[in-house]
């Protein structure tokens, strides 16, 4: 097994997961990722919930990657999840892997991207999903997100 490569933090607010994503991925920061998000959603299987994804430091991940967001998609799909936004600007690697292997809306969840954190959390609200701490949402690098 090779060292983890690839950050992430969750949060769950209420009935919206919000996670940060930075570098570049192997297999082995997927898998634990996956683990760690299930245990903190786990109590919120038998409701509807949404995510904020935010990706402004993520970068890609390596081949063996994109099964384990497959099925990680599927669970929480299947798990209650209904609404589901992404954050960051686009770029082709980020299109190319991300668009590729990330749901797309159906009738039971939809997915929108967004350039920045505000415009998400306002789609969200829409919704009536609300993030009760908006002091958890960080300034990116360049201080585009709000």
């Amino acid at each position: 097994m090779f060292n983890i490569h690839g950050e992430w933090k969750i949060e769950v607010c209420g009935h919206v997961v919000v996670q940060w994503f930075s570098g570049a991925w192997n297999e082995e920061a997927i898998v634990t990722y996956v683990k760690e998000f299930q245990n903190k959603v786990y109590h919120l299987r038998s409701e509807q919930w949404a995510i904020l994804s935010i990706f402004d430091d993520w970068e890609l991940g390596v081949p063996e990657f994109e099964q384990h967001v497959i099925k990680h998609c599927d669970w929480f799909k299947n798990h209650g999840c209904v609404k589901d936004c992404h954050v960051y600007l686009p770029s082709a690697s980020t299109k190319i892997q991300l668009e590729r292997i990330i749901p797309h809306t159906d009738e039971y969840y939809e997915r929108q991207v967004f350039p920045k954190v505000d415009e998400a959390i306002t789609w969200l609200k829409s919704y009536d999903f609300f993030i009760e701490n908006s002091e958890i949402i960080p300034f990116s690098k360049n201080k585009r997100n709000r």
